[in-house]
């Protein structure tokens, strides 16, 4: 059996079974994160470009306005411009990242700082989950061989490549969502918690 099937057996998306009508906050984002994977799993499946469905998705599910970003993505998917170098789900998750942590101001260090250590998770997560952060090696990884000529497009197609990569998008898509949230949670001033009710 191919890699890509273990992991869609493992109960991708969604992952969790939370109820709609469930106003937990943890459910709520789960719910949240597993309808952005969703989203990336399904715009590559129709449309295709791994590093623009990724990116899409989270800007999509997280309020983030991102249409020149997303538009930018055309040419990086396929390991940028199909050379198999870095997979365009890192790509676009990356793209999110600096999208949804970062700062406009070039002089801001600790939102660099802060971006840079979150795309550091990011990557890692993506590593450990797929083997590598390249294109070709993430492929070999899921199917077996590494779609790098129009010639073995009918066997990948066979071989489900394109369900696997689309898998790969959604994951980069819950991961890179799932870091956005955590980080801005961080980032939040504290709920001032009320005291008890003065005497009458």
């Amino acid at each position: 059996m191919a890699r890509w099937q273990d992991v869609a057996e493992q109960g991708w998306a969604p992952r969790r079974r939370v109820p709609v009508e469930s106003t937990a906050p943890e459910e709520a984002r789960d719910r949240q994160l597993d309808a952005t994977a969703r989203a990336a799993f399904d715009h590559l499946r129709a449309y295709g470009n791994c590093a623009r469905a990724t990116l899409w998705a989270v800007a999509t599910h997280l309020g983030i306005p991102a249409p020149d970003a997303v538009r930018a993505m055309l040419g990086l998917c396929g390991g940028i411009a199909g050379t198999g170098g870095t997979c365009g789900g890192v790509i676009g998750g990356l793209a999110a990242l600096g999208l949804g942590l970062g700062s406009a101001d070039l002089m801001d260090a600790a939102g660099q700082q802060l971006v840079r250590t979150a795309s550091a998770e990011f990557v890692a997560e993506f590593r450990k989950t797929f083997g590598s952060a390249l294109c070709f090696e993430v492929q070999e990884g899921l199917v077996g061989f590494r779609n790098d000529n129009p010639s073995k497009e009918p066997a990948w197609k066979a071989a489900g490549g394109c369900v696997a990569c689309a898998l790969v998008c959604g994951e980069a898509a819950r991961s890179a969502a799932r870091i956005v949230l955590d980080r801005r949670a961080c980032a939040s001033p504290p709920q001032a918690t009320p005291g008890p009710a003065p005497a009458p």
